[in-house]
């Protein structure tokens, strides 16, 4: 697991977009995104991009930012020779170009770091192109989970409390049900203390807060909200057309894995999240203020 503590100052908000009382910060975590992908869906992202900028908000990245490499097709590309491999890496270093430059360089230095997903390319030098995305970004390189202790810059000084910690993982699991996807995310409750607990992988984008009674150092009893959810994809799991000529490949009139399993598909886009934080009513102490929005 990677441990970061980062001071994150607020942002200029060009629209002023309040999810919180006294938010300082807001935070967009994005995942699933599958570049590569055929209809992949360039002008939604941008348009998404480009509101949580005008917004002030700050990054996460969750995991398959390519729709390359699969597990699957990653055991079936372990015995390529050198050469072969090295062509490879150089189009997918390329794939990564393309995704920043045509959406994401806006972005640079916005990210808290980006977690590794199930769809990645090592390159012969063991590095992965999620690194290599990374550096494009000027962010931390998170792997499989990161805890995130966020201090926003304008608490109270030595009041740690006020802090907000964020779990990551890009995910594991699934669920026919939209409620369902969250069940694997709240089993997190049970091992790691958080605020703001977040997966990918799913495709859901659902989240749900749950309110922690506690009794403060200084004997006040109160409540402390935390948040889980599911950060939602840009596959687009179903694309029509009609009839394709007899003489087109057949796999060009299949629909994705998401249509061959008859799966539901999902409203596609990132939910974001405001911190803040707030004086316990009768304490000296504080805690984080947080609140999620679609």
């Amino acid at each position: 697991m990677i441990i970061k503590t980062t001071k994150l100052s607020c942002f200029d908000q060009k629209v002023l977009f309040e999810v919180v009382q006294n938010q300082h910060a807001i935070l967009m975590p994005i995942g699933d995104i599958h570049y590569g992908v055929q209809d992949f869906p360039t002008n939604k992202l941008k348009t998404n991009i480009k509101w949580a900028l005008d917004r002030g908000c700050i990054f996460l990245g969750m995991g398959d930012y390519f729709d390359f490499a699969s597990s699957t097709q990653r055991s079936i590309m372990r015995s390529l020779r050198e050469a072969t491999a090295q062509q490879i890496d150089d189009a997918t270093r390329t794939e990564a170009d393309k995704l920043y430059e045509e959406i994401l360089e806006p972005t640079k230095g916005r990210w808290l770091g980006l977690l590794e997903g199930n769809h990645r390319w090592t390159f012969q030098d063991a590095t992965t192109v999620d690194q290599y995305l990374c550096s494009l970004l000027g962010c931390d390189f998170l792997g499989t989970s990161a805890t995130i202790r966020v201090h926003l810059d304008k608490a109270p000084k030595g009041h740690y409390e006020a802090d907000t910690v964020i779990f990551a993982h890009h995910g594991i699991g699934s669920s026919r049900k939209i409620g369902g996807h969250l069940n694997r995310v709240e089993d997190l409750l049970a091992w790691i203390d958080a605020d703001i607990y977040l997966m990918g992988h799913s495709h859901a984008k659902i989240f749900a807060p749950l309110d922690f009674q506690y009794i403060t150092p200084d004997g006040v009893h109160t409540h402390r909200t935390k948040l889980i959810a599911r950060t939602g994809s840009w596959y687009k799991g179903y694309a029509s057309k009609g009839p394709l000529p007899l003489t087109t490949a057949a796999y060009m009139s299949r629909g994705t894995y998401i249509e061959q399993q008859a799966y539901m598909p999902t409203a596609m886009g990132s939910p974001c999240f405001g911190m803040g934080f707030e004086q316990i009513v009768g304490s000296k102490y504080y805690k984080p203020a947080i609140h999620g929005a679609m």
